[in-house]
């Protein structure tokens, strides 16, 4: 089997600016090699394919495990996107399954809470191993979650997420408890499900103020 051929066939099929994760390489790799007993060899000469790749200005590292096809336009060559990055990296994968979501000031100032515009992104993420990681790459703070997200309960934990940080970050909207509890009905949220993840997360300050607004 033509590794090397395997390799570049898994790039074609991605668009050029497109992230492209050295664990999707080894993944398209493997599958077609899935006979072969001499997986850990493999998997060593796709790094070297790779790097061999980069030198020959074939692909782009975008820094470690991250790479995409460069585009060549009349004023120079452009860089990966970086929001299609972060996308992929923290919170959705390819096939749409929700992995991460948006937190803290960046957050509050989409939704109209504060002028406040910060130049960090705090995400919450399955992908974050520890307490709280900095990525000084993508300038992206990621915190790990207290369960799993999923596709079903992400929208509750961000609310809840929302609702705990409403002390914690500078609001200048006059109609803030307005414009909190309008996602409510706007994500189509189930209030008994609202407090069963506050339950399970343990946030009892949430839980408190959950309370006072059923009465």
């Amino acid at each position: 089997m033509n590794i090397c051929k395997l390799v570049l066939e898994c790039i074609e099929q991605y668009p050029e600016d497109e992230p492209i994760f050295i664990e999707d390489i080894k993944k398209y790799v493997i599958e077609q090699c899935k006979n072969d007993n001499k997986q850990e060899s493999i998997l060593k000469n796709i790094n070297v394919i790779l790097n061999r790749l980069k030198n020959e200005g074939i692909i782009k590292a975008e820094y470690k495990g991250v790479y995409y096809k460069p585009i060549i336009t009349m004023f120079g060559e452009m860089g990966l996107d970086q929001r299609k990055l972060i996308q992929l990296k923290y919170l959705k994968d390819r096939e749409g399954n929700i992995k991460g979501y948006v937190v803290g000031a960046k957050l509050f100032n989409k939704l109209g809470l504060t002028t406040l515009v910060p130049n960090v992104t705090d995400i919450v993420t399955n992908e974050c191993k520890y307490h709280k990681q900095y990525d000084k790459r993508l300038r992206v703070y990621i915190i790990r979650p207290k369960i799993e997200i999923t596709n079903e309960n992400y929208r509750y934990l961000q609310f809840i997420d929302i609702l705990d940080n409403k002390d914690n970050i500078p609001i200048d909207a006059q109609n803030a408890d307005e414009i909190i509890y309008s996602i409510i009905e706007e994500c189509n949220l189930d209030f008994e499900k609202i407090i069963k993840y506050a339950r399970i997360t343990n946030n009892r300050k949430v839980l408190d103020k959950l309370f006072v607004l059923a009465r």
